[in-house]
């Protein structure tokens, strides 16, 4: 692939990360909310791309897009989301505390 191909391709998902980001803090304007799956769909979100994984003691995955994140949740069968805005303490995650030990 060539060059201009290459950097097409990362300039195309870091805009769609960036809209991700939109999305997420239009729609939690508190800090914290909860909104149905579907609304993230019909806005365009893409649940695949996002900056970073932070995992819970309670093994709960939120996955930011830069200082919003979300983690899917059901609802009395409903498909949501909690949206959350990134906090100081999710910076200290350690990918390394998941590894299995041999």
């Amino acid at each position: 692939m060539r060059k201009l191909e290459n950097e097409a391709i990362i300039f195309n998902i870091n805009g769609s990360i960036r809209k991700n980001r939109f999305i997420l803090k239009a729609l939690c304007p508190e800090g914290k909310s909860i909104v149905r799956k579907q609304v993230l769909e019909n806005l365009g979100f893409r649940v695949d791309l996002f900056t970073t994984l932070y995992i819970t003691s309670k093994k709960q995955i939120y996955y930011l897009c830069y200082d919003f994140g979300f983690t899917p949740i059901l609802e009395k069968g409903i498909q949501k989301v909690v949206i959350v805005s990134r906090q100081p303490y999710m910076s200290a995650w350690d990918p390394w505390k998941y590894v299995k030990k041999n």
